[in-house]
């Protein structure tokens, strides 16, 4: 398995991963409370330390095998995509936990084999990158900043749940789509500010509102199937 063309070795780890939270309508992200310090997992759960971590610039490549709970590390607020790859069955889950509010965003909740990218604005502070795994898996956190990108009309396709983008916007557009699961959620996120706007979902497909945007950002899609989206 790799992220970004780069190859991560795979470590095996014990602990328990913190779970629980809510979720929200489009079953793609929430929150959750709860304390946990370094060495944590907030459930009175030690953590340890086989797991591969490598930082880069303006990103925190991780990986692992089974439940993990990681050390802290930065974030520095603003857009964040997760990428992830999962190897295994069962549960997978992903979720990054402020260390000063015990706080959770869930980026991903799946079952099985997974290989995705979602995305969420966060404030900046120090996180723990909390894992539910059945199997070997990756994750790659990115925080982009863009100032510029294509602009529409824009013609992208995929399968399953993906971040594509920077796409520079300014004025107003028409989306479109086509999907072939049973789920099919579309947003647009901003790179530069905290803006997320849903733009349709399967049940609007038939007749999609247009948007007016003046902002460099990224479309996130959240599906089980193959899809596709236009923005003219």
């Amino acid at each position: 398995m790799s992220l970004g063309g780069l190859t991560l070795p795979l470590a095996g780890c014990t602990n328990d991963a913190a779970e629980g939270g809510t979720e929200s309508d489009d079953g793609g992200e929430g929150s959750d409370g709860g304390d946990g310090g370094a060495g944590d997992d907030g459930t009175g759960n030690e953590t340890d330390d086989e797991i591969t971590t490598t930082a880069g610039s303006g990103q925190q490549e991780f990986s692992g095998n089974g439940d993990a709970l990681t050390d802290d590390f930065d974030i520095g607020g603003g857009l964040t995509i997760v990428e992830a790859v999962h190897d295994g069955g069962g549960e997978f889950g992903i979720r990054l936990m402020p260390v000063d509010d015990g706080n959770g965003t869930l980026f991903v909740d799946s079952t099985g084999s997974y290989d995705g990218r979602t995305a969420w604005h966060l404030p900046g502070g120090s996180y723990r990158l909390s894992v539910v795994a059945g199997g070997d898996w990756e994750v790659l956190i990115q925080q982009p900043r863009d100032e510029s990108g294509e602009s529409p009309p824009l013609s992208f396709s995929g399968n399953g749940n993906d971040v594509h983008g920077p796409f520079e916007f300014d004025g107003t557009y028409r989306p479109s789509g086509d999907y072939g699961g049973d789920r099919f959620i579309v947003h647009f996120l901003s790179a530069t500010g905290d803006t997320r706007e849903f733009l349709f979902h399967d049940g609007s497909i038939g007749n999609p509102p247009s948007f007016e945007f003046h902002d460099v950002g990224y479309i996130e899609v959240k599906s089980d199937g193959e899809w596709s989206v236009e923005i003219d």
